[in-house]
């Protein structure tokens, strides 16, 4: 490469670094501003939030203590409370279990009693409908024999031979 090439090279390199640097220069400037710009904005946000960052402060650190306390207060109830809660849990299983034991006793009570009102119920059937069965076969009896000593004859044959085929 000749040297004249070479020398407008290097020039144009020089040329492109020169505006290159000219650019980040106007670059860092707009970024300044913008900067300078949101500080202005924000400056009074941080003199209000000043005071009250203070304030936290001092409140964390008066109730530090306080706080850790009740925190480890809180984990002992609840592990207290866990515990009872286990206990109880443990009552209402075997009050379960028992109540459902006496219910099951209770249930073949109540079977065994109503089978017994029923064979007693069939008992006292029997014991009343024996002697009114008796009475009403004695009473047809009678009827049939008023009936046949006023009429003064007697059925033949045949027709009881009809009225038995009338029930078959």
């Amino acid at each position: 490469m000749p040297d004249d090439v070479f020398r407008w090279v290097i020039a144009i390199g020089v040329f492109l670094a020169l505006v290159a640097f000219v650019v980040q220069t106007w670059v860092v400037l707009a970024m300044f501003r913008v900067a300078k710009a949101m500080q202005d904005k924000l400056m009074p946000v941080v003199d209000a939030t000043g005071p009250l960052i203070t304030t936290v402060r001092h409140f964390a650190e008066e109730n530090g203590p306080k706080l850790s306390q009740m925190t480890t207060e809180a984990t002992e109830v609840m592990q207290s409370l866990h515990v009872q809660v286990e206990r109880i849990s443990e009552v209402v299983k075997d009050v379960s279990d028992r109540a459902r034991a006496q219910v099951a006793r209770i249930d073949g009570a109540v079977d065994l009693t109503v089978d017994q009102v029923q064979q007693a119920s069939e008992t006292v059937k029997q014991a009343l409908l024996t002697p009114v069965r008796q009475m009403d076969g004695i009473m047809h009896g009678i009827r049939a024999a008023i009936s046949v000593v006023a009429q003064g004859r007697r059925e033949s044959v045949d027709h009881a031979t009809q009225d038995e085929e009338m029930f078959i």
